[in-house]
């Protein structure tokens, strides 16, 4: 039963809404803005590769951080400010010295990247675990990221870079204040004081559905990573531009959070079914990047990728929320986004700069092809194995 009072699922929307605006300001363009400061596509694979490695630390750290001090609250508030200050220190160094700024991303990947994880925990434990709300309220973030992107990508287009600090600092002082005054629920009572101190990474690896569902994130993180992480690269191999890029992550995420939106309903599709839907839609992601002519395939390709996570994000919460206990759900959330969105990453982006600045574009995409085999394969077992017993 929905016990959400609407005053709490307002604050928690906007302030996820504006949240994932500010990452679209930043994250959605810094990578561009460092290319148009002279870094090559292959140094700029492995300044992501390091971001993403940082990330993934950070994942564990910060997340560990949340469970023992039993508040996510107070640990966003702490690491938040720092990827600010990180933030602007990255732009605004980027076009006096862009090694500076290189070296410095991995440092803002530590602390911005587990944000999004801390963030989620935070809205499902004000949403009384409830799948639907958490869905909604979610989707209201992913809207945000899709307008500032497509905003962003225009403004950019006619005024230059100085728009990314301008976004960046709005969004994020609203995000800051918000953050501020919303309120967070205690934490769920311990069994025992020990277990905290019991429980700890290896744990994990004992939970059998957890461990397939994150064999299945690498997989597709790996597959999906060069093309999310290189977009420009790929858009401008078919004649788009930055405007492209906006209009490419608008139309997406749109998709997306209309999938995040009915997680809700979702959940009446089995989960073998869900679980095979994920990684076939990212398989068909790359078969159209790889054969594109025009920016318009690798859009719907875009499409097609972000309804794949838009059922991903909620059925990884799920899985996480039903198989883990408390005392570990933090990390266990953050290990999640970490092993699709950085750990995977890291892998990919060594070489894909590199591929791409060898044999073009395309083979990134292609390589994507044959790793997304595998889970495909693998979630297509699982789901005939669940259909036989139903």
């Amino acid at each position: 039963m929905d016990t959400t009072d609407s005053k709490t699922f307002i604050g928690f929307a906007v302030l996820d809404c504006l949240y994932w605006a500010y990452i679209g300001a930043f994250l959605g363009y810094i990578s561009t803005y460092l290319l148009s400061n002279g870094l090559s596509s292959s140094m700029l694979s492995i300044v992501l590769a390091g971001f993403m490695a940082a990330s993934f630390a950070g994942a564990f750290f910060w997340g560990g951080m949340c469970d023992k001090r039993q508040t996510n609250k107070k640990i966003f508030l702490l690491e938040f400010p720092v990827s600010i200050a990180l933030a602007f220190i990255i732009y605004f160094m980027a076009s006096r010295n862009i090694w500076i700024s290189a070296i410095l991303y991995p440092v803002f990947g530590f602390f911005n990247s587990p944000l999004g994880s801390n963030l989620d925990s935070w809205m499902l434990r004000s949403f009384d675990r409830s799948a639907a709300v958490y869905g909604r309220a979610r989707a209201v973030g992913s809207i945000g990221y899709a307008v500032m992107m497509l905003v962003c990508g225009q403004l950019i287009n006619y005024f230059g870079y100085s728009v990314i600090p301008a976004a960046t600092a709005i969004s994020a002082a609203i995000v800051f204040v918000l953050a501020l005054i919303m309120r967070e629920k205690p934490y769920e009572t311990r069994k025992t004081s020990a277990q905290p101190e019991k429980a700890g990474f290896s744990d994990l690896l004992k939970i059998r559905p957890y461990v397939f569902m994150i064999v299945i994130l690498f997989l597709t993180g790996l597959a999906i990573s060069p093309i999310n992480n290189l977009k420009i690269i790929i858009l401008e191999s078919v004649g788009g531009d930055v405007s492209s890029l906006g209009m490419d992550a608008f139309i997406g995420v749109l998709f997306q959070s209309v999938f995040i939106f009915i997680s809700g309903q979702l959940k009446l599709i089995p989960k073998g079914i869900r679980l095979f839907l994920i990684p076939l839609l990212v398989l068909v992601t790359l078969s159209l990047t790889y054969f594109a002519v025009a920016p318009f395939m690798i859009i719907l390709g875009t499409v097609l990728n972000n309804v794949s996570y838009g059922i991903m994000l909620p059925t990884m919460r799920e899985i996480t929320e039903s198989s883990v206990s408390g005392s570990l759900k933090n990390r266990a959330h953050a290990m999640c986004d970490a092993t699709y969105g950085s750990f995977a990453g890291v892998i990919a982006l060594i070489y894909s700069g590199f591929l791409m600045d060898t044999f073009g574009a395309r083979s990134v995409a292609l390589l994507g092809i044959a790793v997304m085999l595998v889970p495909v394969a693998m979630t297509a077992v699982t789901m005939l194995k669940e259909m036989r017993k139903a």
